[in-house]
């Protein structure tokens, strides 16, 4: 069976997280710095596993609206839609690095959030979301 990939996306490091092949549990599974790492780990994940897709985290603000964090989500979206032949999607990542950091120390944060960040989108019945209105444009802004 395949799984899914979640990666929480930082400024200098991207946490990743796998679910397993029932697609009933997300575990965190590491950090890397670049895109180009993540894309290879993406690949490697499927030669092993079988990928059926891939959830980035979506900061949104507690308002729900979207700030700069976002449009470099968006952006990763697009740079992985260009390079991988999976499904890549945006899952809203509120309060999940808050979560993280009360699950204990600063080590492995950003794999924590991203398997949280993971989890809920399992626990939603792994659903095909499109991408928020208006923030496609916001990202074409941004280059």
């Amino acid at each position: 069976m395949s799984v899914w990939i979640g990666v929480d996306p930082g400024e200098k490091r991207n946490g990743l997280a796998r679910a397993d092949g029932l697609g009933v549990l997300a575990t965190p599974r590491g950090v890397v710095g670049n895109r180009d790492d993540l894309v290879s780990w993406i690949l490697e994940t499927d030669s092993e596993h079988g990928v059926a897709g891939v959830v980035i985290g979506m900061p949104r603000n507690m308002d729900g609206s979207f700030g700069p964090m976002a449009i470099r989500s968006l952006q990763l979206v697009r740079w992985l839609r260009e390079r991988i032949d999976f499904p890549v999607q945006l899952w809203d990542e509120r309060l999940t690095s808050a979560q993280a950091k009360a699950l204990g120390g600063s080590k492995e944060l950003d794999a924590r959030a991203a398997a949280i960040l993971l989890q809920s989108f399992l626990d939603a019945g792994a659903p095909d979301s499109p991408d928020p209105p208006g923030l496609l444009e916001a990202a074409d802004g941004a280059n």
